[in-house]
């Protein structure tokens, strides 16, 4: 998987200006960029808990489990504070962001890049990672290391990891219950979503955000959990029929093809100028409804691209997006 590949309360943002027109560095066309409108849905949803943040532990298991973890996955740290045991982690991937206040634990690199030599003087009793991690399992495994994978592509599978990790981490009562919770958070959500009866749209969800100059895009396919997120808002994603695998790249002309109503991406904060340069050079792409409408919106940051507990934080985010006002 490429860089944005998967290692694993909402507000929609309303621009208060009328319009901005800009110039953009792609052509003289001038592009007029229109605020989104007021988003309708999250006022009447109430945003669900961040277990990773504010986790709830049985009392009798929280004492258990590994005096010093080291997670190689963002999802896997999130599972991690999630079960309460954030003050074992004692190392983490550089792309480990969330919950805040990480800094402090060691970093050890990413998959296909950690540091061995100091994973083992971390001296841990535990290294937990996700079962794409190549030949990283077998080799610390050779020097003697404990380890684990999960698996981190579905929303089963992000079920299937907190039991197994809560499992190997003698708290299977608090993952069982932290489960429970997600689960009843995202039913509520899904049913909440429904209500709002708003019609159905054509969505792709990329890795990373709309790139400039336009170029061919990785994008979420069927059985990836962005790609139930978008089916569990009301809609759907319009690369499911198109991709074979959870996710893949698209190139240019088949973009043309999808033709979305909306483009969903992670990316940081920006502006209007920065938008209006991904509306003015996508235009020159094709006739594309989701440029065209202005329908390109972000999730939020890379930290979002994590398959763990706070999915049902996400699916919120992904209903206040995808159901604002036309």
């Amino acid at each position: 998987m490429r860089k944005h590949a998967l290692i694993a309360g909402v507000a929609v943002v309303a621009v208060a200006a009328v319009g901005l027109r800009v110039r953009s560095q792609w052509g003289r066309k001038q592009v007029s960029i229109l605020p989104p409108p007021a988003s309708r849905p999250a006022a009447g949803i109430p945003v669900p808990r961040d277990y990773v943040v504010d986790p709830a532990v049985v009392p009798e298991e929280a004492a258990a489990g590994p005096k010093r973890i080291i997670s190689l996955a963002p999802s896997v740290t999130e599972i991690v504070c999630a079960l309460g045991m954030r003050d074992r982690l004692v190392g983490r991937t550089r792309h480990c962001h969330w919950p805040p206040g990480l800094e402090p634990v060691q970093t050890v690199g990413v998959v296909d890049e950690s540091n061995y030599g100091l994973i083992k003087s971390l001296q841990p009793d535990l290294i937990l990672l996700t079962r794409n991690s190549g030949a990283m399992l077998a080799d610390l495994t050779k020097l003697g290391l404990r380890c684990e994978a999960v698996p981190h592509e579905g929303l089963d599978e992000v079920y299937a990891a907190i039991e197994k990790i809560g499992g190997v981490c003698g708290r299977p009562q608090t993952a069982a219950a932290l489960v429970a919770a997600m689960r009843t958070d995202i039913e509520r959500l899904r049913g909440s979503a429904a209500k709002l009866g708003v019609p159905p749209k054509r969505v792709v969800v990329l890795f990373g955000a709309l790139p400039v100059p336009p170029q061919a895009v990785f994008v979420a396919g069927p059985g990836l959990f962005l790609s139930r997120l978008v089916e569990l808002a009301g809609h759907r994603n319009a690369a499911r029929d198109l991709l074979k695998s959870s996710q893949g790249e698209i190139p240019l002309e088949r973009m043309r093809v999808l033709d979305p109503d909306m483009i969903l991406e992670f990316r940081g904060p920006s502006d209007e100028e920065t938008m209006a340069d991904v509306y003015q050079a996508w235009s020159q792409v094709g006739d594309l409804r989701a440029i065209r409408n202005q329908k390109v919106r972000s999730i939020g940051g890379g930290e979002w691209l994590s398959a763990g507990p706070r999915i049902a934080v996400e699916l919120h985010r992904f209903i206040s997006v995808l159901s604002e006002p036309e």
